[in-house]
């Protein structure tokens, strides 16, 4: 098909894009877009791919879970989580020292508190958002006696934490990590640390081969001079008595220290017939072992306002035989208690607790086998394997206090 030049008139072939008559081109022409080097073109294509790239990170860094790591103490979000080694919710501690006998054995609570950024308890709202908790000791491959741990537990005993985890340890445990590990439900981790030095306390030992000690007046005086000489050291004062009758009772006053009976070939245990007292300072504890307790009748066998515990120890014929009073804690274990108007009796209104157990005592022809009137904290008392056989009343319990009976013979 014949069309006209647009410029001249003169009719033009079919498909002509210039006249041959005027040689003008008869199609409108396009403006060619100027060229983009190679090199450009690939530095825009990186530009737009690191862009990308950020934004991506960006988002997976705010939307993935994260990871919180701290020694004593943690932040996070609103919450201040913290390990302490005392009742203090705000201090944290970060390294916890303590001194142990090397062969001792000892326990004590990691305390867990829970702070808004109020510096009120936030424990309720913080654990609604944990999946699990966990601890475990790290870094004492190397240790003789390596240190454990119980799993976070709420505790009646420490009421005040919503969780606490039960260290054991002895003085030669040495130096590791303690690492809690809270599992969020939003997929976070956090890591609470503390590390743990155990410090070996030095050890005294004194015997009767060395030292006078055959009579009360004499023991008082050494326990006196031991007391004078020490002044509240940390040290571990181990009396090594002879198996003799001691006519009046002595008193522990300066300084906490143990007392160990013997027992010689014709079956004499070392003995008290007057009442011995525990007055030692606040927070250690005075251990009694293998010995006898007698009585006329009147008076208070063992007594202390502070901490004491006897093991393997008879007491018969008193008023009452073992009194705890002030704010002290006391335990019986494996001992026996005959023929007194209280065996064992609670009346102190002290904080704290050092020790549940009151297992495998005999409570024999007693008035009362157990009378509890005051307690320290609401720790439930452990009786399994303890026989109570003919008392009038096997327990007293004035206080209400928890006890576990489940193990327990009650005639």
């Amino acid at each position: 098909m014949e069309h006209k030049c647009p410029w001249c008139g003169e009719d033009l072939p079919e498909n002509a894009s210039f006249c041959p008559h005027c040689a003008q081109f008869t199609r409108p022409r396009k403006e060619a877009a100027a060229p983009i080097p190679l090199r450009k073109k690939a530095l825009l294509g990186l530009l737009l791919l690191a862009v990308l790239t950020a934004v991506g990170a960006g988002l997976w860094l705010s939307l993935s879970p994260k990871n919180y790591d701290g020694y004593g103490e943690v932040l996070y979000k609103d919450y201040q989580l913290l390990l302490s080694q005392f009742s203090d919710r705000y201090v944290p501690s970060p390294t916890v020292s303590v001194q142990g006998e090397p062969e001792g054995q000892y326990r004590m609570p990691a305390r867990l508190f829970i702070n808004n950024s109020g510096g009120q308890d936030a424990s309720q709202a913080f654990l609604e958002e944990v999946e699990t908790v966990s601890a475990a000791f790290v870094g004492q491959e190397d240790s003789p006696s390596p240190m454990t741990c119980s799993q976070p537990a709420y505790n009646p005993g420490v009421p005040e934490c919503p969780l606490i985890s039960l260290i054991d340890y002895t003085g030669e445990s040495g130096t590791a990590e303690l690492v809690w590990t809270f599992q969020m439900k939003n997929g976070d981790t956090i890591y609470l640390r503390q590390t743990y030095e155990i410090i070996p306390i030095p050890v005294y030992d004194y015997y009767p081969e060395a030292f006078p000690m055959d009579t009360a007046e004499e023991l008082q005086a050494l326990i006196d001079s031991i007391g004078a000489q020490f002044g509240n050291d940390e040290a571990i004062i181990n009396l090594h008595l002879p198996p003799v009758t001691y006519e009046e009772g002595v008193t522990l006053q300066d300084q906490s220290m143990n007392l160990y009976g013997s027992t010689n070939a014709d079956g004499n245990r070392t003995t008290f017939t007057g009442p011995v007292r525990v007055l030692t300072h606040y927070g250690s504890i005075t251990y009694f072992y293998d010995m006898d307790f007698m009585g006329d009748g009147s008076g208070t066998g063992l007594s202390g306002s502070a901490s004491f515990r006897a093991t393997n120890c008879t007491f018969t014929g008193w008023d009452t035989g073992v009194f705890a009073y002030g704010t002290s804690w006391a335990n019986v274990i494996g001992c026996t208690f005959r023929y007194n108007n209280i065996g064992f009796r609670f009346d102190s209104d002290g904080a704290y607790a050092n020790h549940s157990m009151f297992n495998d005592n005999v409570f024999m022809g007693n008035d009362v086998g157990v009378q509890l009137d005051n307690v320290p904290t609401d720790v439930k008392l452990n009786f399994q394997g303890s026989l109570f056989q003919g008392n009038r009343m096997s327990i007293d319990n004035r206080c209400s206090q928890p006890t576990d009976l489940s193990q327990a013979t009650l005639d």
